[in-house]
């Protein structure tokens, strides 16, 4: 059989077009290096191109294999976690604004509020649009992302800032915090950008360093509000870039790499600290000074921090705790649109008690360590580093607005999956998860280079490995 024969009849067994072209590529380059290999040993050409066709072994029994092996599958499991934490979600903040309040709340909580359906009405359809979006998203290669990284990144950050500049989104105390969770889908770019500055020792690394610093400024001078996120955007970028290092992307050796991330990191912090110092706005500086200090200034919104300690220290362990709450006049403030979206873990805790707001974190840390393993067991070196930086990204928001609501850490200026109100947080965070559902699901189809064995008696084509038979020439 002739290789064009062959590859005809094997590629026509594979559904998937990309499955298709990389495995007939990938087939005949290894079908042309045994055939060298074979006239090295004193074959004619001829015969050695069909030894080494021969060698590959029946063409459809390989070609179904690698159909069967190599098609876009999804991650059922994880699909079912995001129903269910999206439907759970909704229950929630429905149980908690609708069903538990027995008293009559200030002007001020019924513009968040709306009428008795408003807000949860505009909620379903932004979880709606969410899962929309994250499906269609599910459905592409996520490789493409990596592929076009840098290009996607410059214009992303380009947006934000012109959209900031020309008025597009309304200014909001000298920022437009509306835009901060926006920010997240910076991080799978980042994951695509290190994925193609591979192989380019200090100079790659110091090109990532860059890429974050543009991220910064990008989101504390153009965007201003939510200086929570940014920070713990950069934090999630940091921690890709360390693991990126540690696993040689950029071929220097790992104390070499290290160090040279330690210097950079270093110089990083003393631009953050001048930046802190002397480019902040005065409102931005303020709210620093407020998330450090609380105590101190309690009536520049401080107070935040100190009334929930107040509620949490009235909290019952399996009831709600609202008669509690009006009595101490504290009732108004889970209402209040300064904490409508970020305290719904608290508003949880009052509604339903501890114990049943512990099991659903219990629920959140299960899902979140399920991230994790579907990350770190991602054999393509692209898709585990943004399934990581997704899954960082998500966790990091929860951990901190968790501790937040419970009078723990600094201001939590962005969301909580699922449970928060908002239409850029919930269309961010489906966007991640429709990339982690893109990861998995294109496993098996989006390969590094392919990887032969030293003896060329094997060929791997994504997970797949072909073995022929090494027949010596007398």
């Amino acid at each position: 059989m002739e290789i064009r024969e062959y590859l005809d009849t094997l590629s026509g067994q594979i559904r998937n077009r990309k499955a298709r072209a990389m495995a007939a590529k990938e087939i005949e380059d290894h079908i042309n290096d045994q055939a060298d290999f074979f006239e090295g040993q004193g074959m004619d050409h001829q015969e050695a191109v069909q030894e080494a066709v021969r060698q590959m072994g029946d063409p459809v029994e390989a070609g179904v294999e690698l159909d069967r092996i190599h098609r876009p599958q999804m991650e059922w499991r994880l699909f079912g976690w995001i129903v269910l934490f999206s439907i759970l979600g909704l229950a929630i903040q429905y149980v908690c604004f609708y069903c538990c309040r027995t008293w009559e709340v200030s002007a001020q909580s019924k513009w968040i509020l709306g009428d008795s359906t408003g807000n949860f009405v505009r909620q379903c359809a932004y979880t709606v649009i969410g899962m929309a979006v994250m499906a269609v998203i599910c459905l592409l290669d996520y490789s493409v992302i990596g592929k076009h990284a840098r290009l996607l990144a410059a214009c992303f950050l380009a947006i934000i800032v012109l959209s900031c500049t020309f008025g597009v989104v309304r200014q909001i105390n000298g920022g437009h915090p509306q835009l901060k969770c926006l920010l997240y889908l910076f991080v799978p770019l980042y994951g695509g950008i290190l994925y193609r500055n591979r192989g380019k020792g200090c100079g790659g690394i110091g090109l990532c360093y860059l890429w974050i610093g543009a991220a910064f400024l990008v989101g504390a001078r153009s965007i201003g509000g939510g200086l929570g996120v940014i920070m713990d955007v950069i934090a999630v970028c940091l921690v890709m870039l360390l693991a990126a290092v540690c696993k040689g992307w950029f071929h220097l050796s790992k104390k070499s790499g290290i160090k040279t991330a330690a210097v950079l990191l270093a110089l990083m912090a003393v631009s953050a600290g001048l930046f802190v110092k002397f480019g902040l706005s005065p409102y931005q500086a303020m709210r620093l000074k407020v998330w450090l200090h609380p105590e101190q200034y309690a009536d520049l919104g401080g107070y935040s921090i100190v009334t929930i300690r107040k509620i949490v220290s009235s909290l019952s362990i399996n009831r709600d705790c609202f008669r509690i709450l009006e009595e101490r006049g504290l009732e108004d403030f889970l209402y209040a649109w300064e904490s409508g979206g970020d305290f719904m873990i608290l508003h949880t805790a009052v509604a339903m008690g501890l114990f049943k707001t512990l099991c659903i974190l219990c629920l959140f840390g299960a899902f979140f360590i399920y991230l994790f393993w579907l990350a770190a067991r991602e054999k393509n070196q692209m898709g585990q580093i943004m399934g990581l930086g997704c899954t960082l990204m998500l966790a990091v928001e929860t951990v901190r607005n968790v501790m937040y609501n419970f009078g723990i850490g600094l201001s939590a200026t962005g969301g909580i999956p699922f449970f928060s109100y908002g239409r850029v947080h919930t269309l961010a965070v489906y966007v991640l998860l429709g990339i982690l559902l893109s990861i998995c699901r294109y496993r098996n189809l989006v390969w590094e280079d392919p990887v032969k064995s030293g003896d060329g008696s094997a060929v791997k084509i994504g997970n797949y490995v072909i073995r022929v038979e090494k027949r010596p020439v007398s």
